[in-house]
């Protein structure tokens, strides 16, 4: 009986504790592909990518001619020149091979390099928006099985991120607009 009257108020005060607690989530890939920082950083890297691509597709085509010379000119080669040859061949294409590999490292780090500007600045806006809206806690919506839709506060820290950090070069702050005044609007009569 003691043990009864002593949990008693222990299961009244869980549910009062627990009215406290606000909870909002973040789709925090969808706000990194949303803000405009975000835009700018994909489009750079993608017209990067787009050029080490077009280098690399020419790398490519010329040692598809020099292995098609090669078979044409190997009848008649004499065993030094076909050893020689197929050296030079074999050097080309481990060299167009580092080539793409040395590309596909550098692009990956200046992506990550550009995200982890933009998550840090991400966490200081949640962290803005969690303060002024009262959330106890806000989460990734990635971590998430369900959550209302409501509780959803992508939108607000995409809006604010955009005000507070503009469209402006990863590592960069941009220079703050100042609000164009208005004409106060003339009295009734």
């Amino acid at each position: 009986m003691r043990r009864l009257l002593f949990a008693l108020p222990l299961l009244f005060a869980v549910p009062a504790r627990a009215q406290g607690i606000k909870i909002g989530y973040v789709d925090v890939q969808r706000a990194v592909q949303e803000v405009e920082e975000g835009k700018q950083a994909r489009s750079r890297l993608k017209a990067e990518l787009d050029k080490k691509r077009a280098d690399l597709d020419q790398k490519r085509a010329n040692l598809e001619k020099m292995k098609t010379d090669y078979d044409k000119q190997a009848p008649v080669l004499s065993e030094d020149a076909k050893k020689k040859k197929q050296e030079e061949l074999q050097k080309a294409y481990i060299e167009a091979q580092n080539d793409a590999n040395q590309m596909q490292e550098e692009l990956s780090g200046k992506e990550q390099e550009a995200m982890q500007t933009i998550s840090k600045r991400l966490l200081q806006v949640v962290a803005e928006v969690s303060d002024r809206e009262s959330f106890t806690f806000v989460l990734d919506k990635a971590a998430l099985l369900y959550a209302p839709a409501a509780s959803d506060v992508t939108n607000e820290v995409v809006r604010r991120y955009n005000e507070r950090f503009g469209g402006g070069v990863a590592g960069k702050t941009p220079e703050k607009k100042t609000p164009e005044k208005k004409p106060a609007p003339a009295p009734k009569k």
